[in-house]
């Protein structure tokens, strides 16, 4: 009986060659969206689930919410923060690790390369059991100098992976370049994972300056975290158990009074301080809403935009089904003889209804193979955009093949349950009787129901689409502040001595206009904060609390190079010869004195309404008296997604770690060749970093960019699918109403009164789906620009949801306009025989 079912569907999907080929086509579609889109939430959320005991690790993340400030995020925690958890959660904790990551310049010979050492405490293995191809934890890792690397990157430096006791000279883990000899060789590991482990060495305390802010503090967050909980222990129990120390043990409560005054009265460590732990096989996707302007061990993911668009993916699937319901009840007309013969000859309703799920879920499979096809071929184009190396390995990949069939059965199912069921039910006596099928209204308004849902589905993706471009657009052409154009930005954090001689042979090149140094350049932004204190009273004659700023530290000409004039006062001069910060000695009890410029937020912040108010003020910052010479506009030193921060900016040559290169010259090529071969001659030990910083606004903005082109293209496959089934629907309505069309034509109307009558038939419910899907689409997308301080106006979306309105119909009129301009155009002779 199985097989009987089989060859008849297979026969009725020969016979029914469009209706066959648009569900085919419909279908394919959506499960290749599907396909696409489980194999990136596969990956994604896969991060980290390989490793050993992987449950029982977390990482402590950082919140600070201090008062009038910003919330400051970040997925570090302080260097001495591993302290309290294995002194005060002895019970919780089986064991902790430190990872800090650096970028150093690594040698072998005459090669140099930029590498990222990860230095970790000597229980990493315990935490973290990777699997070691040469060597082990108990040899490779148990000492200072320890230096385990991975067999990608021995095999970089020395053509092979057993490289134990080989040598590589890093600068600079200490104040000089060294060599350390390798003692073990990890297996690479597997791109799921949130570690960024090439090279990892054993972090030795005595590397670190006592008061330097890395290890020795419990509020400068520079390090990672991660700890082992004891087993049959919760991440809640300790949780709670570092809440508790945070308000009743930690040094951090009087930490908080000396930073806060009276603001600390009444309240709790945890109301200005909190530690939020989150399981490692979390953090890849979750990670991200505590991460705040920092960024993580390797590029974070983002579990709204997985669910967004394994939604969107749905939608379209759910679109190719509604099309095989449409077209099938639409149908009904051509197979209802068919059911009554059926019937007659002793068939069941249950038997005919097995007979068209068997055409349903046959027509899915067939939708299946061409999915999978379509699939392997755009997954080159899929990776290029997400950023991913995915592959399709399904005869290699058991349980995705299992999950495959199990979806396009229930796909089969869904899409051809209704039909089965409408065509089952039909009466052989009054089929037969009648020489055709009766059509209750109630199947044409179900039909129409069906259309509607599928044009708001896709308008609501249209608007989507449209209004995630217009915000991309808008924040990466919107005014930030100064003028990035024609600038180079060059990594200088190991120049040693040769500052000023690499500045002067650079401005010595002919297509070079100015060369100026900088803690970060623009998009560098570390949220670097501290606490400022005014020694005088505002422009109101009050005495202000000390207020927390973001600061950096510039060169003479910086401000100049960017374009950036002062609101009052001046810029940095050498002609003062006052402005820059010297470093005091540990010792010593002298109040140093030096310049500092504010921007508009700061002054407001410190009580000044208007910039040349604060001009000559003094703030206190440490053991340095610092003059306010002048105030800025607000800039955007980071994406205009992350608003704007009070911030002063001071002239501190010992935190330089960058040049900014402006250039005038079009050879770009030339240009780079020249910048290198001066950096060659001044640095010759380390490679060069330079980048452009046009490059680097634009990288920051690549998330939105990735979510436009996926909205672009599922809304494209969603409209596609659509207009697909609208076509065979059309068709058939055409079809139908031959005879009708015909009468109309003897009666006196012509080829456009009758386009015109079906294209009103189809209008209407493409017309409510865009008054059902513009609030649906504005009520989303309002959602999603909150978390742009900066963002498109919200009127554009009427203008948006118009156009798209418009757009809609015009598509739903051409697919329409074809089928009823051929039929309309026929000889009403014709059309009256029509049977």
């Amino acid at each position: 009986m199985f097989k009987n079912y089989l060859i008849t569907a297979w026969r009725n999907i020969i016979k029914n060659g469009i209706f066959s080929a648009i569900n085919i086509f419909g279908l394919s579609v959506g499960l290749m969206s599907c396909l696409l889109i489980m194999l990136f939430v596969r990956a994604e959320s896969g991060y980290d689930k390989w490793l050993t005991d992987y449950e029982r690790v977390a990482r402590i993340h950082t919140a600070f919410t201090m008062p009038n400030q910003p919330p400051f995020l970040t997925v570090r925690s302080a260097g001495r923060m591993m302290e309290a958890i294995r002194d005060y959660a002895q019970n919780e904790v089986e064991t902790g690790v430190r990872l800090i990551q650096w970028n150093l310049t690594v040698r072998k010979g005459e090669d140099a390369f930029d590498e990222a050492m990860t230095m970790a405490d000597g229980s990493f293995f315990d935490v973290f059991d990777l699997p070691f191809a040469h060597g082990d934890k108990e040899t490779s890792y148990s000492q200072p100098l320890n230096l385990v690397v991975t067999e990608e990157l021995a095999l970089k430096y020395f053509g092979r992976t057993n490289v134990i006791g080989e040598t590589l000279t890093v600068c600079c883990v200490g104040p000089e370049p060294a060599e350390v000899a390798i003692t073990g060789v990890l297996k690479d590991l597997p791109d799921e994972t949130h570690l960024n482990i090439n090279m990892l060495f054993y972090l030795q305390p005595a590397l670190f300056q006592p008061g330097n802010g890395v290890l020795d503090t419990w509020t400068s967050v520079n390090v990672y975290t991660y700890f082992k909980l004891n087993q049959g222990i919760e991440l809640a129990q300790f949780q709670e158990r570092m809440e508790y120390w945070l308000n009743n043990e930690s040094p951090l409560i009087e930490m908080s009074k000396q930073f806060l005054g009276d603001k600390a009265d009444g309240k709790q460590v945890t109301d200005f301080v909190s530690l939020n732990a989150m399981k490692l096989g979390d953090l890849h996707l979750h990670a991200k809403k505590d991460a705040g302007n920092m960024g993580d061990l390797t590029p974070m993911g983002d579990a709204e935009m997985i669910q967004t668009f394994t939604v969107v993916a749905m939608l379209v699937l759910i679109i190719a089904c509604i099309n095989f319901m449409n077209l099938s009840t639409a149908k009904a007309s051509k197979r209802a003889k068919e059911v009554a013969m059926r019937k007659v000859l002793g068939a069941s309703r249950g038997q005919v209804a097995i007979q068209f799920l068997s055409e349903a879920i046959t027509l899915v499979f067939i939708a299946l193979l061409f999915a999978v096809a379509a699939a392997e071929l755009v997954l080159p184009f899929y990776n290029e955009v997400i950023g991913k190396d995915l592959q399709l390995q399904l005869f290699d990949d058991p349980s995705l093949l299992l999950l495959l069939i199990m979806i396009a059965t229930v796909v089969g199912i869904g899409a051809g349950i209704y039909p089965a069921m409408y065509l089952s039910r039909f009466l052989p006596g009054h089929i037969l009787k009648a020489s055709k099928s009766s059509e209750s209204g109630s199947t044409a308004k179900m039909r129409s129901a069906l259309v509607i849902f599928q044009f708001a589905a896709s308008i609501i993706l249209v608007v989507a689409t449209i209004v995630v471009y217009a915000q991309t657009i808008y924040s990466t052409s919107a005014d930030v502040g100064f003028k990035s154009d024609n600038k180079l930005v060059l990594n200088i954090r190991s120049t040693g001595d040769n500052l000023q001689s690499l500045k002067q042979e650079l401005l010595n090149l002919p297509e070079v206009k100015s060369v100026t140094f900088s803690s970060e350049a623009p998009t560098q932004d570390n949220e670097n904060n501290n606490q400022f204190t005014l020694l005088e009273t505002d422009e109101s004659g009050n005495k202000v609390e000390p207020v927390f700023f973001n600061y950096h530290n510039m060169d003479y000409g910086f401000f100049e190079a960017y374009q950036v004039a002062p609101l009052a006062g001046r810029l940095f001069s050498e002609d003062y010869g006052t402005d820059q910060m010297t470093p005091l000695a540990e010792d010593s009890t002298e109040i140093g004195q030096a310049s500092v410029v504010l921007n508009e937020t700061a002054i407001k912040k410190l009580g000044f309404t208007e910039p040349k108010n604060a001009i000559g003020k003094t703030l206190a910052l440490g053991r340095h008296h610092l003059t306010i010479i002048g105030v800025i506009p607000d800039i955007h030193f980071r994406s205009i997604k992350f608003g704007i921060r009070a911030s002063a900016y001071m002239l501190n040559p010992s935190r330089f770690r960058v040049a900014n290169i402006e250039f005038t010259s079009n050879n770009l090529a030339n240009l780079m060749s020249s910048i290198e071969q001066v950096w060659k001659q001044n640095v010759p030990l380390q490679p060069i970093s330079l980048q452009f910083l046009s490059e680097m606004m634009a990288a920051q903005y690549q998330d939105e960019r990735t979510t436009a082109q996926l909205f672009l293209s599922f809304s494209l496959l969603a409209i596609l699918v659509a207009c697909l089934g609208l076509y065979g629907l059309s068709a058939f309505t055409v079809e139908r109403r031959t005879k009708e069309i015909g009468i109309r034509k003897v009666m006196g109307a012509n080829v456009r009164d009758i386009v015109r009558l079906l294209m009103w038939q189809f209008s209407k419910p493409v017309m409510l789906a865009n008054i059902l899907a513009w609030p649906i689409a504005i009520y989303a997308m309002a959602s999603w620009l909150e978390a742009f301080p900066y963002r498109i106006d919200s009127w554009w979306f009427i203008p948006i949801c118009l156009g798209v309105g418009q757009l809609s119909l015009i598509i739903a009129w051409v697919t329409v306009g074809g089928n009823a301009a051929r039929v309309a155009r026929k000889n009403p002779v014709h059309s009256l025989r029509y049977e």
